[in-house]
This record gives C-alpha cells, sequence and structure tokens, in this order.
C-alpha cells in the first residue's frame, strides 16, 4: 500500500474500550475509553443484541481511569495532570454530582479492592518514598480516610476481601518476580507465605476466600509457572493436581461472592483462554472450558488506563470481558455464562478502517546464542513485496517483566500499513513462560538479552525472505527503550536506525532519578545501587556511546517519573556531540509514555517520516 500520512495517521487514531466495572444493579457497566484523545470514564447499559449509546461521565484535558461501581451505584475513578501519576480519586454519585475525596496534587492515590461497606487505597502522603494502606468506609466522604497499614517494605495491595467483609488479603510486592500474601482480620496484619518460601523469591496473588480458613491463590511457589493452588490462614500450602497439569500462566479470575464460580484465564502462547471450575478445600470440580468470541488476548494494564480485564456481574449470570485480537481493538464483551451468546458491549471507534486493512500476527521461534528458544510474532504488510524484502522494526517491550502478545496495537498496525514488517519478540526476561525464563536476564546476566535481540536480527537477515536485512531497525520504550540504546552500542553493525520511547540510557542516574516509591522494585531486577553499582555502570549504554553508529530517534515526556527525562537528554547530548544524527521529540504534557492522541499523532508520524528518509539512506548503501 502507498499511503498518504493522513490515511496513515487513522490507524493511530483506533480506539480502545476496557475495565469493565458492573452497576450493582447489573443493567449496566462503566469503563475507561480513550475516545475524547485520552482516556476517560464512560457508562454504558447492557442489553443482548442492541448496541446502546455510552455516556460520557468525566471531562477535561487529563486522563480519567481505571472505574469502579459501589454498592450505592456511586462511581470511583482516578484522575492525574499531564501523566505525571499522581492520581486523585474521584467520586460520582448517582445523580452525577463529582466529587474529590483526596486533594493533596503531589501525592499518588490508587484504588485497590471495593467491598460492600468499605474500598481500599495505596496512597503516599506521608512519606513520597511509601505507599501505604488506607481504608474509606462506606458512605465515601471528604474525611480523611483511615491507615491500615505501613508497610516496611516493598508495595503493598489489597487485592480480596472476604464475603463476611470480616478478612482482606493483601500481596506485598517486593519486586515485580517476587511477592508475598498477607491477611488483616480488622486488628492484626499476617505474613501467610514467608515461612514457606524461607526468603526464595516466588510470586502470589491473592484471588478468592474459599471460605473463612482458606485462600484460593495463585503462585509459582513450587512450580515454574504460575497456577492456581490453595493457601490457609495458618500458612499450609495446598497444590491443585488439575492446574499444575494445565501447564500454563495465570493471567486473571473472576468471581461474585456468595457464588461457586471462579472464572479465571490462562495465557497459552500469548493467547487467553478462559475456564471456569468449583474450588474448595478439596480442590477443584466441574472444570471446563468456556468459548471466547474473540481469539486473542484478554486486555488490561496499569492504573494509566484500567486495571482489570474482566467482571462478573452480581448476579453471576454474565462476564464482561476486554478483548482484542491483532485485527481487532480492544472491546469489552458480554458473555452469558450458562449460556452459548455472547455480544459487545462497547465498539471503539476504528477511524473508518476495515478490519481487512489490519495485518495478523503469526507466531515464530528462533534459537539464541546459547539454544534457548526465544519466541515472536510477525506482522507482513498489506501488498507486494519488494524485491529485497520490506525494512523491518524489531519492537521489544518494556517492564522487562512483560510480554509481545496478539493483541491490537494501533502503533504495529501503523508501520505495517506504512510498509515495514513489524516483529514483536519475547526475548528473555519476558513473563508469560514461567519463572526460570522470566529470570535469565536478571543482574549480571542483563545483557544475554540485548544478545537475543542480536540473534534474533541475525535469523531474520539469513532465513526470512520477507525482511530487506540491510534495513532493520530496533524500536522500543521503557526497558524497551534500554535494548534499543544497548542493542546500537553492543551490536552496531546489524542496525539501519533505532527508535528509543522514554529509555533508560544509565542506569546508576536512572535509580538515583526514578520516582523514590519505586526504586526499591526497579533493584530487584536490575541490581543494587550499593551492591551492584559496578555492573549497573558496565551494562549502562551511555558508557559505550562511542560505538553507535546508527542513527537514533527518542521520544521523552516531561513529566515521566518512572523513567526521568534526565535519561533521554543526557543519550541525546552524548550522541549528538560525537556526531552520529540524532533527534530528541519531547512532550510538555506526557509522562511515560505517549498517551494523548495528538501527541501520537505527531510523534509517529514525525518517527516514520524519519525512518522512510533513513532507510532509503540504508538501501542506496547497499546499491553502492
Amino acid at each position: 500500500m502507498n499511503l498518504s500520512m493522513e490515511e496513515l495517521n487513522r490507524y493511530l487514531s483506533i480506539e480502545t474500550t476496557g475495565g469493565p466495572t458492573w452497576h450493582p444493579s447489573g443493567q449496566r457497566i462503566a469503563f475507561a475509553w480513550n475516545v475524547p484523545g485520552s482516556f476517560h470514564v464512560f457508562t454504558v447499559g447492557i442489553e443482548h443484541e442492541k448496541t446502546l449509546w455510552p455516556h460520557r461521565m468525566t471531562a477535561g484535558d487529563d486522563r480519567c481511569t481505571n472505574p469502579r461501581y459501589l454498592p450505592d451505584g456511586g462511581l470511583i475513578f482516578t484522575s492525574d495532570r499531564g501523566g505525571n501519576e499522581n492520581f486523585q480519586i474521584g467520586h460520582i454519585d448517582e445523580e452525577g454530582v463529582l466529587t474529590w475525596l483526596t486533594h493533596d496534587s503531589g501525592a499518588k492515590h490508587r484504588i485497590n479492592v471495593v467491598g460492600r461497606n468499605k474500598f481500599f487505597m495505596q496512597a503516599n502522603l506521608e512519606e513520597r518514598s511509601r505507599l501505604d494502606l488506607y481504608e474509606f468506609p462506606y458512605p465515601v466522604t471528604e474525611e480523611q480516610p483511615r491507615l491500615i497499614y505501613r508497610p516496611d517494605r516493598g508495595l503493598v495491595v489489597a487485592t480480596v476481601i472476604s464475603d463476611d467483609e470480616a478478612l482482606v488479603a493483601m500481596e506485598k510486592y517486593l519486586g515485580n518476580a517476587e511477592q508475598e500474601i498477607l491477611f488483616y482480620d480488622g486488628d492484626e496484619i499476617t505474613n501467610l507465605t514467608s515461612t514457606l518460601t524461607r526468603g526464595t523469591p516466588a510470586r502470589w496473588n491473592a484471588i478468592r476466600f474459599l471460605d473463612d480458613e482458606t485462600l484460593l491463590v495463585a503462585t509459582d511457589f513450587q512450580a515454574d509457572v504460575k497456577r492456581l493452588a490453595l493457601l490457609s490462614l495458618s500458612s499450609d500450602f495446598e497444590p491443585i493436581s488439575e492446574m499444575d497439569a494445565m501447564g500454563w500462566e495465570f493471567e486473571e479470575a473472576s468471581w461474585q461472592p456468595g457464588d461457586p464460580w471462579t472464572y479465571f484465564f490462562l495465557n497459552e502462547e500469548g493467547y487467553s483462554i478462559l475456564y471456569r471450575a468449583k474450588f474448595s478445600r478439596r480442590g477443584v470440580s466441574e472444570l471446563r472450558r468456556v468459548d471466547l468470541p474473540v481469539r486473542g488476548v484478554l486486555v488490561r494494564r496499569d492504573a494509566r488506563s484500567f486495571s482489570r480485564g474482566s467482571a462478573l456481574s452480581p448476579d453471576a449470570r454474565f462476564l464482561a470481558v476486554t478483548l482484542s485480537s491483532p485485527t481487532f481493538p480492544a472491546a469489552i464483551w458480554v458473555i452469558e455464562v450458562n449460556g452459548d451468546e455472547s455480544w459487545p458491549a462497547t465498539v471503539p471507534g476504528m477511524s473508518g478502517l476495515r478490519q481487512e486493512r489490519f495485518s495478523d500476527a503469526t507466531l515464530h521461534r528462533f534459537d539464541s546464542f546459547d539454544g534457548l528458544s526465544v519466541p515472536y510474532f510477525k506482522y507482513i504488510p498489506k501488498g507486494q513485496r519488494p524485491e529485497h524484502g520490506w525494512p523491518t522494526i524489531l519492537m521489544i517491550h518494556g517492564g522487562p517483566e512483560s510480554q509481545a502478545r496478539p493483541s491490537f496495537d494501533p502503533v504495529v498496525q501503523f508501520f505495517a500499513a506504512a510498509g515495514y514488517v513489524v516483529i514483536t519478540p519475547n526475548i528473555r526476561g519476558s513473563t508469560g513462560y514461567g519463572r526460570r525464563y522470566m529470570t535469565l536476564d536478571d543482574v549480571d546476566r542483563r545483557l544475554d538479552s540485548i544478545m537475543d535481540i542480536r540473534h534474533l536480527a541475525l535469523h531474520l537477515r539469513d532465513s526470512d525472505d520477507d525482511i530487506d536485512g540491510s534495513r532493520l531497525i530496533v524500536f522500543g520504550g521503557s526497558y524497551g527503550g534500554f535494548a534499543v540504546l544497548s542493542a546500537l552500542t553492543e551490536h552496531p553493525d546489524l542496525w539501519c536506525a533505532g527508535v528509543d520511547i522514554v529509555g533508560i540510557s544509565n542506569f546508576v542516574t536512572f535509580l538515583e532519578n526514578t520516582a523514590a516509591w519505586r526504586r526499591s522494585l526497579r533493584e530487584a531486577e536490575y541490581g543494587s545501587l550499593e551492591r551492584d553499582r559496578e555492573l549497573l555502570e558496565r551494562i549502562s549504554p551511555i558508557h559505550h556511546v562511542d560505538k553507535i553508529r546508527a542513527p537514533l530517534f527518542i521520544v521523552q515526556g516531561d513529566n515521566d517519573e518512572r523513567v526521568p527525562l534526565s535519561e533521554s537528554l543526557q543519550i541525546y547530548e552524548q550522541v549528538k556531540a560525537r556526531g552520529v544524527p540524532v533527534r530528541l521529540l519531547r512532550f510538555a504534557d506526557e509522562g511515560h509514555g505517549i498517551a494523548k492522541t495528538s501527541n501520537r499523532l505527531r510523534a509517529y508520524s514525525e518517527i516514520l517520516a524519519w525512518l522512510n528518509e533513513v532507510t532509503a539512506s540504508c538501501d542506496s548503501h547497499r546499491n553502492q
């Protein structure tokens, strides 16, 4: 396809809806939708075979995210300014009146679990480096919430309330790959897992209370993959053989108090599969798979949009799920759990584009330098393949504990429509393939993941006729931005260009300047400033800028608390000083990433115009 920039920009304007939450009547859901140019809260009635017009609940230029209905029909949500992630909590009553429940714009507030009589939140009100746990009773007021817990370290999230609301289960995050489970009985907080693991890292998620003595949990304790198991409040752990045998990573679960069914998603090679079962102290019964209307991915993100992908209706008749595939934008579907019917509750706008215009994903693998089998998805442009193959973008995900999955990505489709093959690999360190795979890049093995990128590039160049090996671009955001800079410095001979979006250039200055509340969590992955400073300096791209040969495009939000602006400024200045072509595009109203549609249009259209020019130069060098 030979499309104009105006036509290509339509891909970037395709909308996302997700994060359903049910009104207590069961007749309505609220959700997040980025139709106004950034995420806002909408509601829509649920009626089979009827497309009802959504009603917008929030307004303004700043994003409003992560809606949750309260038992009285009120609606809470979070909003920040300019992408700074200092979220405040708003409340909209049944009459549509908005009240702000929090007012400290220098602090962040995160909604946790919502119960029948109260909800929990985290906030760093007392100390910016620590998120404490608070309880908000109903009816909600502007009074100060009650402080429940000041964690000694890590990040503590309230996740599950028992049916009688006497107990609360919490997850304590010591790192992305290490959590513990605590429970709160109204007086004391007890750690349920520390005596089990005895210092050995494990991932734990509390799913639901099965009774007043037993929790259903998801964990990789005594296993490689995170799967469902039983944990008693006296710290007795019991695997469930049927869950162990399934062999795939747990994603998310939905349930309702008093209903015996638990609906849970597993991640099978990147695709989401839905099951339901009845769990008890005796294990599992009536396990069966539930068909999804879309073969793809359960979409859930974080507080910047929506942190849950599914929700069971109050009467347990309908499951609302956010689903996406490579050719289907994220939308909310309603599944009748005891029948065979499902229908879309939201219809995100597709900018006038038809589904057949989108490039589908195919799953592949290659063997890396040490024989590790590494998966990747491939998106091929429509149209006639050029004589030497397509220029190709290797798009590296962030995290690093994340996963490239076959869901709809407007940016992927934008570049595919512009004539670029897009490759989205899950290099070592990615989630979805078990703990061992996820930890293969930890601390002193960091550059092994960059070797994966090198061997992927060699594999594509030498064995894929669709790809022009002389026009390879390495592209990534956040940790993926570090991977871009590291690939350019460690393996400079492979690349035609690099695109770094909010990437880490120096692990030492990154850890020194990232938001204080998250520093220890990132040190658990990257290494400690005190213990591993020499290693952090050695693997930081900023100290190897002299090796960069390929032109570099950098994008950064000024309000980024995760990877601060200084990370992009310092790499830009050093690359520029060495005479290598480099561009820096800054956004004063963005934080970590590019959230606003208008900014996405500008950023990616400028990146594309720049890439077209750079890849033409690489092509001309081959022909000389």
